[in-house]
């Protein structure tokens, strides 16, 4: 019997990738789109990347949960910030602290001749992982902060991290944010570093004095951008309270114009998604929550867009910020 060279329903082939034949990330990422598993998943997300910065109507929110910065990811996220990927930032308040030491002129290092966590402990060396920090440095970005609170001005989370990134001396995601008008929401904001500063700052000055961070405030003004966008789609780094966060404006924004005895679904949702994560939602975490499970909120439109990356972050996002860049600047 002679072979088939097909099936009248299947179409586009695999086609592996020969590495020494591509320049260039948006060659990668169209190579990428056409193998399968998590390639074919970056692939697809870089074009998706490109494809919601040029749309000039769609409002880009991205997502920051994790160790995204001690990782090594602030300056992919400049990137995206400086090249017009990203219209919103939503942080943990962790990876803004972090950033924040880094644009106050101290760093992150790879390595650490201490063997045993008790060893770095006596030494003031913080591990994330395999980052460390000298924990001075949380003290010296701290200091330059207090010293400059009294020029903050607004309650909300975004009127911080303007603030931070107004008085940052070095290159960081905060700095970037404030020179491209980029907000960054905070919603656990207390749950930080930059959180324990703030207590520290209020502890040592008169009620009158002190700072007050309105949280219930951060979701109008973040609602109120959304509600000012045309489409609206989102870049999930991680999960937790930033994903939750972002995604919950759509059921936020109804309740706010809810009328008695009308139940309706009256704002469409995110229409483009795409998240990074090494979660599942089979256990029942807030972080494995699938696009398809959001629909039935009301967080996105019923027949969104979306592309979910099984991925380690720091190796998926450069690809995708950097194949999305090449992809706008050839035109293609």
């Amino acid at each position: 019997m002679k072979e088939s060279k097909g099936n009248k329903h299947l179409s586009k082939p695999v086609d592996g990738i020969y590495p020494s034949k591509h320049s260039g990330l948006k060659e990668l990422a169209e190579a990428y789109s056409k193998m399968s598993f998590q390639a074919r998943n970056v692939g697809k997300a870089s074009w998706l990347m490109a494809r919601m910065a040029r749309d000039q109507n769609t409002t880009v929110v991205m997502t920051l949960a994790g160790a995204m910065v001690p990782g090594g990811l602030r300056n992919t996220i400049i990137d995206a910030i400086r090249h017009k990927l990203v219209d919103v930032i939503i942080s943990t308040g962790a990876n803004m602290s972090h950033d924040m030491i880094e644009g106050m002129g101290h760093h992150h290092y790879r390595s650490c001749e201490l063997d045993s966590d008790v060893e770095m402990k006596e030494a003031f060396i913080d591990r994330v992982y395999d980052t460390f920090i000298h924990e001075p440095s949380f003290n010296g970005t701290a200091r330059g902060i207090m010293d400059k609170i009294p020029l903050l001005e607004g309650r909300t989370s975004n009127s911080i991290t303007r603030f931070l990134g107004s008085i940052a001396e070095s290159e960081c995601i905060l700095k970037a944010a404030y020179e491209n008008d980029v907000p960054i929401f905070i919603p656990a904001l207390n749950d930080s570093e930059l959180g324990i500063v703030f207590n520290r700052y209020n502890t040592k000055r008169p009620p009158e004095e002190r700072i007050v961070w309105d949280g219930l405030q951060d979701n109008i003004e973040f609602a109120k951008i959304i509600e000012k966008a045309g489409d609206y789609g989102i870049v999930i780094c991680g999960g937790g309270v930033p994903k939750n966060w972002a995604q919950q404006v759509t059921p936020l924004l109804e309740y706010l114009h809810y009328t008695p005895g009308v139940l309706k679904h009256s704002f469409p949702g995110y229409k483009y998604g795409i998240t990074i994560t090494t979660d599942t939602p089979v256990y029942g975490g807030l972080s494995g929550c699938t696009f398809s499970e959001s629909i039935s909120w009301g967080k996105y439109i019923d027949d969104p867009e979306y592309v979910t990356v099984n991925c380690d972050t720091t190796i998926a996002l450069p690809i995708i910020i950097g194949a999305a860049i090449d992809i706008i600047r050839s035109g293609g």
